[in-house]
């Protein structure tokens, strides 16, 4: 047993009431604002979704994320949609879960 693991002496048949809660994740769908104004959407811990304008054109970025000197970083990898793009993915949308459905 690791050093770190707390042993279990009671004799208790309560159940899952003796786990410990699990920890929840900043995956919410509710968006925040970054440290720019920008709503942005957390997708697991180190990819984000933002919307953002860059030259005069508003931009769906999907991009991974480096932390440096305490701050989140966009990263190369990514993609940015125009919003034409992002619209016709989106009518794409559910056919791209039926597919997903049948792996």
């Amino acid at each position: 047993m690791p050093k770190n693991k707390k042993q279990d002496t009671s004799d208790s048949d309560s159940g899952p009431d003796d786990r410990t809660p699990v920890k929840k994740t900043k995956t919410d769908s509710a968006s925040t604002t970054n440290a720019d104004g920008e709503a942005e959407w957390t997708i697991d811990r180190n990819r984000k979704v933002t919307v953002k304008e860059f030259k005069g054109k508003i931009y769906v970025n999907v991009r991974e994320y480096y932390e440096k000197d305490g701050q989140s970083l966009p990263g190369k990898k990514g993609i940015s949609l125009t919003v034409p793009q992002w619209k016709k993915l989106m009518e794409h949308a559910d056919e791209i879960n039926d597919k997903i459905k049948t792996f």
